[in-house]
C-alpha cells in the first residue's frame, strides 16, 4: 500500500513541478524563486529516492520468502524497525520541504502536500510504530529458530565431534567434495561476511567418510574424550547405534534456522504471525522453532505426564489429584495468572495437527511452552534463550558420564540413569521457563547472583525415584509397590561447576 501511495506522491509532485505558480494563494516571502524551486525539487528527490529504496527492499523480502531463504529473511527482519524509521524520516523531511515550498508561493503543490502527509502518516502509524513494538518478538524468533541444534550422527563419529578448531579443519579438508545446502540455510547479502561454518556437521562427517582415528578429538591439555565434548550421552548408543550431537556457535558454526521451518504454515512465518483462524500465532512460531532443534534421538521417550495417565496406570495417586497439573503450573507460575491459558484448547488442536505422529507427552510439552511464550515477558525470554536453556544441560551430561575420562577413576551414571536424565529433560525445560526469574539471574546470596540453569538434576531424581517406586508383577500384570532405589554412587561427587553445584545441592535435600 505504501508503494502505491509513494507512486501517487511522485505523480503529484511531478505535476506541481510543471505548474509552478506564485499567485492566488498564501505566500511567506522567506525565499526567492530559486529557493522555491530548490525546495520543491528537494522534496521530489527525497520522495522518489524513498520510493525506490522501499521498492528495492520490498522486492528483496518477497524474493527471500518465495525462495524459502528463511535464515536471510529472519536475519534482516531484526533490522526492520530501523529501516522503517529511515523511511518515515525521509518522508517527513520531504513533507516539510514541500510545505515550505507551498508556503513560499508554489501554490500548485497543494495536492503534493496532501499526498505526502498521507504517505508520512501511513509509514509512521501503519509500519514504523508497529514494527518497533514488535522488535522484541522478532529478536526472540531469531534466537528460537537459530539456536543450538541436536542432530543424530553415527556412533562411529562420536570421538570426532570436538571443538571449533577440529570442525574447521574438517571443513577445509577434501574441498573437492561439494556440499549442497537447502535455501533455508542461505545467509544472504551481508555488509560484513558472517563468522562460522555454513556447512551442516553431518555433511562434514560424511565428507570425511570413515573414522580412521586421525580426526579424533585430542585437546592440548592431554585429556581423553571417549565421546567428544559436544556429544550427549543419553544411554542409547548401544540401542540406536547413534549418538546425539549438539552443535552451534560454540562449535564454530554460524546460525541458521532449523530445517523444520519447511513444514511451517506460511501465516506463522510472518513478522506478525496469525493462525488461519486469526489467533495470535507468536507462541506457536517460537515453540515450533525450539522443538525443531532439541528433540534428540528418542522424542517418544519424553515424560510430561500432565494428564496423570502414567501415574494412574501404575497405581500412583498424586497429592491434590483433583487439581489438574496444568492448573498448578498456571497458578504458581512466575507469569501468573497466565492470561493466554484460555487459548489452550485451540493451541492443542494446532499442535496435534503439526506433531500428530508423536506421543501425547511431547504434544503436551509443545502446547505448554507455546502458551508460556505468549505470557512471558520479552526480555526474560531473550535471556532464557541466550542462556541456551532450551537444551538439556551439556555440563550435567558430561559430569554424569565422567567425561573427560578422569585420571582417578570415579563413579559415573549407568545407561539407564542417562536415559532417565534424557526422558526428564522436557519437563525440566517447561519448569525452567514457567518459573524463570524475571531478572534472568538466580540468587545465591543477597549480594551475589549467577547465570540461570535448568533443574535437570531435580527432574532426573524425581523420575528416577518414581520409576523404582513401583514394579510390574509378571504374574498378575499389575503394578505393585517397588523396592525403591538407593542414591547413585556418583551422587556424592563434588561437582564444582557454578550453578550446577546449586542444582545438585537442591536435589540432595529431596
Amino acid at each position: 500500500m505504501l508503494r502505491l501511495v509513494l507512486l501517487f506522491v511522485g505523480y503529484c509532485l511531478s505535476i506541481a513541478s510543471c505548474q509552478q505558480s506564485s499567485a492566488g494563494g498564501p505566500a511567506v516571502n522567506f525565499t526567492n524563486e530559486t529557493g522555491r524551486t530548490a525546495l520543491l525539487w528537494s522534496s521530489i528527490g527525497l520522495a522518489v529516492l524513498t520510493s525506490l529504496l522501499q521498492g528495492l527492499v520490498t522486492t528483496i523480502v518477497a524474493i527471500a520468502e518465495d525462495q524459502d531463504m528463511w535464515t536471510f529473511r529472519f536475519r534482516i527482519a531484526r533490522f526492520e524497525h530501523w529501516w522503517w524509521t529511515v523511511i518515515s524520516t525521509l518522508l517527513a523531511v520531504s513533507f516539510v520541504l514541500i510545505v515550505l515550498s507551498f508556503l513560499s508561493g508554489n501554490n500548485n503543490d497543494s495536492l503534493g502536500v496532501l499526498a505526502l502527509s498521507t504517505a508520512t502518516m501511513i509509514a509512521i502509524v501503519r509500519y514504523a510504530l508497529p514494527v518497533w513494538r514488535n522488535r522484541e518478538y522478532i529478536e526472540n524468533r531469531w534466537l528460537a529458530w537459530t539456536g543450538n541444534s541436536r542432530t543424530a550422527v553415527k556412533a562411529i563419529y562420536k570421538d570426532m565431534c570436538g571443538d571449533a578448531t577440529l570442525w574447521r579443519k574438517m571443513a577445509e579438508a577434501h574441498t573437492k567434495n561439494k556440499i549442497v545446502s537447502p535455501p533455508s540455510d542461505a545467509w544472504g547479502f551481508a555488509l560484513r561476511p558472517p563468522q562460522g561454518l555454513w556447512q551442516d556437521p553431518t555433511a562434514l562427517l560424511g565428507k570425511i567418510g570413515k573414522n580412521d582415528g586421525n580426526w579424533a578429538y585430542r585437546p592440548s591439555d592431554g585429556s581423553v574424550w571417549p565421546s567428544g565434548p559436544c556429544i550427549y550421552d543419553d544411554g542409547l548408543e548401544a540401542e540406536a547405534n547413534q549418538v546425539s550431537l549438539l552443535w552451534g556457535e560454540d562449535e564454530g558454526f554460524r546460525r541458521r534456522v532449523s530445517r523444520g521451518i519447511n513444514s511451517m504454515p506460511a501465516g506463522l512465518l510472518a513478522s506478525r504471525p496469525f493462525t488461519v483462524d486469526g489467533y495470535n500465532g507468536e507462541g506457536l512460531c517460537l515453540a515450533f522453532g525450539l522443538l525443531g532443534r532439541n528433540k534428540g534421538l528418542r522424542p517418544a521417550q519424553y515424560i510430561f505426564d500432565v494428564e496423570d495417565k502414567l501415574k494412574k496406570e501404575q497405581g500412583i495417586t498424586r497429592d491434590r489429584s483433583k487439581t489438574r497439573i496444568t492448573a498448578e503450573l498456571e497458578n504458581s507460575s512466575t507469569w501468573s495468572p497466565r492470561p493466554n491459558k484460555v487459548m489452550r484448547s485451540y493451541y492443542a488442536k494446532a499442535i496435534d495437527e503439526q506433531y500428530g505422529t508423536l506421543p501425547e507427552d511431547f504434544r503436551n510439552v509443545a502446547t505448554e511452552i507455546s502458551l508460556i511464550f505468549l505470557d512471558i515477558q520479552e526480555i526474560p525470554l531473550r535471556t532464557w534463550l541466550r542462556n541456551k536453556l532450551d537444551q538439556q544441560s551439556m555440563d550435567v551430561n558430561k559430569l554424569m558420564s565422567a567425561r573427560p575420562t578422569p585420571v582417578i577413576t570415579r563413579p559415573k551414571a549407568t545407561p539407564a540413569q542417562l536415559q532417565t536424565l534424557y526422558r526428564a529433560s522436557y519437563t525440566s525445560m517447561v519448569l525452567s521457563l514457567n518459573y524463570f526469574a524475571p531478572s534472568g539471574t538466580t540468587s545465591i546470596t543477597r549480594a551475589n547472583s549467577a547465570s540461570p540453569v535448568r533443574p535437570d538434576l531435580i527432574c532426573f531424581a524425581l523420575l528416577w525415584l518414581a520409576d523404582h517406586a513401583v514394579r510390574l508383577d509378571p504374574t498378575t500384570e499389575r503394578y505393585v509397590r517397588g523396592p525403591g532405589v538407593n542414591a547413585p554412587e556418583w551422587w556424592v561427587e563434588n561437582w564444582k561447576t557454578g550453578c550446577h553445584a546449586m542444582n545438585i545441592k537442591a536435589v540432595q535435600s529431596l
